[in-house]
């Protein structure tokens, strides 16, 4: 099975980074170290949601109705589109309900940016993820492609990077109760360049 977390990130070239970074407002460099973090933990979240009958379901019916992989052949011209956006919010809505601040805190501590540039980030990195199962399962029609894709994911991560599984899981699962830094600061976990290293 290909390196799932390194073919997603293959799929931002430069001019896909140019765009995030002016959306977001900031540096192409500075909004490819905070993909690193944002998509790991996403791929997660969605892992955890899919893990039940209902969840699993959920996600398969979405990648079917709205996400067939062709985003993915136009990236750059289509992610700084409204719409791209606005399902963007949806998914992040859907995926990580109100876990979202502890993902924008993490994300925004690891890399140096605002929260503001974080969620931006966010809410275009999650319709690549999404154009990337959708691409692989043709438009969601082979239903068990992405449950086997996100449970290769969740293997390959436990096994080369448990430490990164132990702060995602402490943030996907945290309540909001306070800062979420300092639930985690003991691990003394970044994810700043991990991912990208790999590529």
């Amino acid at each position: 099975m290909e390196n799932i977390l390194g073919a997603i990130l293959s799929q931002i070239d430069d001019q896909a980074l140019d765009v995030i970074g002016r959306q977001a407002n900031v540096a192409p460099d500075k909004a490819k170290t905070a993909l690193a973090s944002a998509i790991p933990i996403l791929m997660s979240a969605l892992a955890k949601n899919s893990s039940t009958p209902e969840g699993a379901s959920a996600l398969q019916n979405a990648v079917a109705r709205d996400h067939n992989g062709s985003l993915l052949d136009n990236l750059g011209s289509l992610l700084g589109k409204q719409e791209v956006i606005t399902d963007g919010a949806g998914i992040l809505k859907h995926v990580l309900g109100n876990k979202r601040q502890n993902v924008e805190q993490y994300i925004s501590k690891d890399a140096g940016l605002n929260s503001a540039a974080v969620g931006r980030i966010l809410e275009m990195a999650a319709p690549i993820i999404m154009g990337y199962l959708g691409k692989k399962s043709g438009g969601g029609l082979n239903t068990s492609v992405i449950g086997d894709l996100l449970g290769s994911f969740l293997k390959t991560e436990k096994k080369q990077a448990p430490q990164s599984q132990n702060v995602i899981n402490q943030i996907l699962d945290r309540d909001n109760d306070g800062n979420v830094m300092d639930d985690i600061a003991e691990l003394g976990m970044s994810f700043l360049g991990r991912m990208m290293k790999k590529r």
